[in-house]
């Protein structure tokens, strides 16, 4: 209780020298409450409130019932190659072309990935629930050296998803190739990845992404992009659907 004063006198505090600036005022004093909020709250209820809040709710609801493709099977999310995370990245890597144009590769994490697509019908709460976070797509030009850094450090801490123009040969849990493109990774070029912008900032494991040496940022966040995504398929009277391939192989 005293804590949670403290930080509400603070926050007083700040307020008033903000509204005071540039004036000679002096707080003299500042203290504050803590009010409980429980359950009694419900016995008076404001009913202008409770109308606004159904309002919105209903709109709401109606919106995230709506339905905007068919997934053929169910995606899932998984350690190691991941079927929801290679949906994901591939359809990430095809937006992102058309805002971009060529892009290299697209990364997502599996802590992104919070649920499972579950075969039939698609809806957009389906794909918040997938994808909760306001994480928003970024693209990032990548040296080569760091690129490979990336992939390293994958393959030590856990593997994540990319897309499929990407092929990943693990030996004895150690990287033994990696190629871009249908192309052996070149230390010395230059890389256009798109990801999230949380990634993007080396948060996830993600730190080789600090060495970008171009950053550039969208208002575009995942799930929109993953939503508009998902409808063009059905425009085109496709299903969602992805499989585990040769992205990632394993030598003996």
């Amino acid at each position: 209780m005293k804590k949670a004063n403290s930080i509400v006198s603070i926050l007083l505090v700040l307020f008033l020298l903000s509204a005071c600036a540039g004036k000679q005022y002096a707080v003299k004093n500042a203290n504050g409450y803590l009010v409980e909020m429980n359950s009694s709250f419900d016995n008076h209820a404001d009913p202008k409130m409770t109308d606004l809040v159904r309002k919105y709710k209903n709109q709401s609801d109606s919106k995230m019932k709506e339905v905007i493709g068919e997934a053929a099977q169910s995606l899932v999310k998984s350690e190691g190659q991941s079927v929801l995370a290679n949906f994901t990245a591939d359809a990430m890597q095809e937006y992102a072309t058309g805002l971009w144009g060529a892009v290299d590769f697209a990364v997502i994490n599996n802590g992104g990935l919070r649920t499972t697509l579950n075969q039939g019908a698609i809806t957009v709460g389906n794909i918040y629930e997938i994808y909760p976070f306001e994480n928003r797509l970024v693209l990032l030009e990548l040296p080569g050296r760091a690129v490979e850094q990336l992939f390293v450090a994958f393959t030590k801490r856990g593997m994540e998803g990319f897309s499929k123009n990407v092929k990943l040969t693990l030996k004895n849990h150690t990287v033994e190739s990696l190629s871009i493109g249908g192309k052996p990774l070149n230390k010395e070029a230059t890389y256009r990845i798109v990801t999230v912008d949380f990634l993007a900032e080396g948060n996830g494991g993600m730190e080789a992404f600090n060495q970008a040496t171009n950053y550039t940022g969208s208002n575009i966040i995942l799930h929109d992009a993953m939503i508009d995504y998902i409808k063009k398929l059905t425009a085109e009277n496709k299903k969602v659907y992805a499989e585990q391939d040769n992205r990632i192989e394993i030598e003996e």
